[in-house]
């Protein structure tokens, strides 16, 4: 992983995905910094409500509508009426990562002005934005979550499977085939259907991510078993048998070690599965409940009808941070994938660099053969 910034510096998609991952994982921190307003809070007479943000006199300021039609709710643009946008003003207080009591936001308006809608409002004139900043809490980490328990448990019982064989290994890889022939997406929803409606949000976040583990593990738990089933056989881990060191030891610390850029490269490819995953069971109505919001959950409650969204088509913005987190690990895991394994790659300009730096002798070095010299 040392020179893996520096390759991907040669990966222009890798190196713009890695910036965006970093901004949105920023952005989930120290969301009640970035977000104007709470999830809740709600304005009743600005439902429906497109994004009021322009630029006026050289300035980033807010222009005030005029509802035109309650029905379809339809605004106007007041011509001549601005409101002011202040960076670092005060705002609806909150505890910044729920520690230091705060006032501060990013942008905020002053008190009792008109709001301000950065990608507009939904049915109830909740900010969207807002409800994104805080919706990506749940969204961006159940998928490292659930990778990180899938992982576990992949490398638990692949490693156990490829490491002792026989009837260890049988029992093992059954019960993983068994979870591979039923598809992921209808062995999730049955599962949750199990479960009981009237869990509240935190709740759902436990049981959704248990579930998702537990259908997630066992395709990775075959690619270890066979890569463990290899090197088991090398001489290192011949020694430390000989040694009496115990098998769970030798799995961790020389076995684990030299598959570890696989496991690098999974858990990159793995992560945006899980998000999917969540957003799929919330849009459904089975994932996320009020009051807790994730983008799933967004989605589902905005987009009801094709007709609402062609009305108010700033409602999938959920949808395209979405799809920019899912595209952001894919082309991460891609670098990872090519940085590690260069002979595979479609991009191969790293390794003929890396290959061009071993300089051949110099021919003027060497003493030219002269006729009629003496030579040993």
């Amino acid at each position: 992983m040392k020179r893996f910034f520096t390759y991907l510096k040669m990966r222009p998609l890798g190196m713009v995905s890695l910036i965006a991952l970093l901004i949105l994982y920023l952005m989930m921190i120290f969301a009640e910094f970035i977000a104007p307003y709470s999830p809740a809070t709600f304005f009743a007479d600005k439902t429906y409500h497109p994004p009021n943000i322009r630029f006026h006199d050289g300035k980033l300021q807010i222009q005030e509508s005029q509802v035109v039609n309650t029905i379809s709710w339809k605004y106007i643009r007041v011509k001549g009426q601005y409101g002011k946008i202040q960076l670092f003003g005060k705002g609806q207080p909150y505890r910044l990562l729920g520690l230091i009591p705060m006032e501060r936001h990013l942008f905020s308006v002053p008190q009792n002005s008109y709001p301000v809608f950065l990608m507009g409002a939904d049915n109830l004139g909740r900010d969207l934005f807002s409800r994104i900043v805080y919706g990506s809490r749940i969204s961006l980490t159940i998928g490292f979550i659930v990778t990180a328990i899938s992982m576990v448990l992949a490398i638990l019982f692949g490693g156990l499977s490829g490491y002792l064989g026989g009837m260890t290994d049988w029992a093992i890889m059954r019960v993983s085939e068994f979870f591979m022939l039923i598809p992921g997406l209808y062995l999730i929803l049955f599962l949750r259907s199990l479960l009981s409606s009237s869990m509240d949000s935190g709740q759902s976040y436990i049981m959704i991510t248990l579930i998702l583990s537990l259908v997630g593990w066992p395709g990775s738990a075959r690619t270890i078993r066979g890569m463990v089933h290899a090197v088991k056989r090398e001489e290192f881990v011949m020694n430390a048998q000989l040694e009496m060191i115990p098998a769970p030891v030798i799995i961790t610390r020389h076995i684990i070690p030299q598959i570890a850029s696989l496991l690098i490269v999974s858990v990159a490819l793995s992560v945006p599965g899980g998000i999917i995953a969540e957003t799929t069971l919330s849009f459904l109505g089975l994932g996320i409940v009020d009051p807790a919001v994730s983008w799933g959950s967004l989605i589902n409650r905005n987009i009801s009808t094709l007709s609402n969204l062609q009305n108010y088509p700033w409602l999938l913005s959920p949808l395209w941070f979405l799809l920019g987190v899912t595209l952001a690990f894919n082309f991460i895991g891609d670098a990872l994938r090519d940085f590690y394994d260069p002979y595979h790659t479609v991009f191969p300009r790293f390794r003929r660099r890396k290959q061009n730096t071993a300089k051949l002798p110099d021919s003027d070095t060497t003493k030219p053969y002269e006729a009629g010299a003496n030579h040993e």
